[in-house]
């Protein structure tokens, strides 16, 4: 039987190295990819996932066990990409690399080229738009469309209300509009 996420933390911040093991085995990848999709380069996202993981084990203790322990990692692991990404100005996700637009292009149906062509394209204009944006859009614009993640994950990650995040995702695509319509995009 598997032990809750909560419980290990708790565990670990008591010192229980065998806990780190386990939450180390069940998160490194999904830490990985998270990290990926913020920087788009994966000798960052593995040095990411490697400090994320040693907050983890430093600030255990910190772990409040009322709340979902991934939600609380994925805090960790934003609040290291951000802070990553402050050092190295100026800011670009990666959203040109091709790897980084599968997951946008993978829900086409279309098998057109030109068309396939296309959507690349204005997938690849949305995403630099996107980097052109407050660090507050993005990260939340990235959180909802690029992970994937429904408001109420959101919410819990950014230690927010569910209400702010929908007011922070309509701001956020507002001034994204604004950007790709004052770029001669036609939306």
């Amino acid at each position: 039987m598997d032990i809750p996420d909560e419980t290990l933390a708790v565990q670990l911040g008591h010192g229980d190295t065998q806990a780190f093991e386990i939450l180390l085995n069940r998160y490194h990848k999904t830490v990985y990819k998270t990290a990926y999709r913020m920087m788009g380069q994966k000798e960052e996202a593995e040095d990411i996932a490697q400090e994320v993981f040693t907050t983890l084990y430093s600030k255990a203790h910190q772990f409040n066990p009322q709340k979902k322990f991934s939600s609380w990692l994925y805090r960790i692991t934003l609040n290291a990409c951000i802070s990553r990404l402050r050092s190295r100005r100026p800011t670009n996700f990666g959203f040109s690399d091709e790897s980084a637009l599968e997951s946008t292009d993978s829900r086409q149906s279309n098998t057109n080229p030109l068309t396939v062509l296309q959507q690349k394209e204005l997938t690849r204009h949305i995403w630099n738009a996107v980097d052109e944006l407050p660090e507050n859009y993005r990260v939340i614009l990235i959180l909802r469309y690029q992970m994937d993640f429904c408001n109420q994950e959101i919410a819990d990650i950014l230690g927010i209300k569910k209400a702010n995040v929908e007011v922070r995702i309509h701001r956020a695509r507002k001034a994204l509009r604004k950007l790709l319509l004052n770029s001669g995009l036609r939306l």
